[in-house]
């Protein structure tokens, strides 16, 4: 009986991570920005996410973004750039279930809020998965 629950609370632990309310989005957030993309550029990697065993990348996306209104946080000002590293898997030799990264990656010319967790003085991290939303889509 306890390793059914030491197995099922591995398990649970190693799944995708659910989307946050719009509310958690707000709560969560240290900064909250929109913007127009300037540029998104894309590397493959070793993964940081994924410590198993196995071949395991994340493609790290790097995006620039032109701050058009800040809703929430201190230190970012209208009409600066801002890099904000997203991520999703690449490779799961062997497949694995866990984290997918950000659901939404926009493309130049693109606008987005951003729901955002500091990663630096100028680079930020979307909140996990949906901290990317694109202007227009509804929360």
């Amino acid at each position: 009986m306890v390793a059914v629950i030491v197995l099922i609370t591995t398990f649970s632990a190693l799944a995708a991570v659910a989307p946050l309310s719009h509310a958690e989005l707000k709560k969560q957030a240290i900064h909250i920005v929109t913007g127009s993309v300037v540029g998104v550029t894309s590397k493959t990697q070793k993964s940081e996410i994924e410590k198993a065993k196995g071949i395991h990348r994340d493609r790290i996306y790097t995006i620039r973004i032109k701050v058009d209104t800040v809703s929430k946080g201190a230190g970012v000002k209208v009409g600066s750039e801002i890099e904000v590293l997203a991520w999703r898997p690449s490779t799961r030799i062997p497949p694995l279930p866990g984290p997918q990264g950000h659901g939404s990656i926009p493309q130049k010319g693109d606008k987005a809020t951003f729901y955002l967790q500091a990663k630096g003085k100028k680079q930020f991290e979307p909140l996990l998965p949906n901290g990317i939303e694109p202007v227009g889509a509804k929360p």
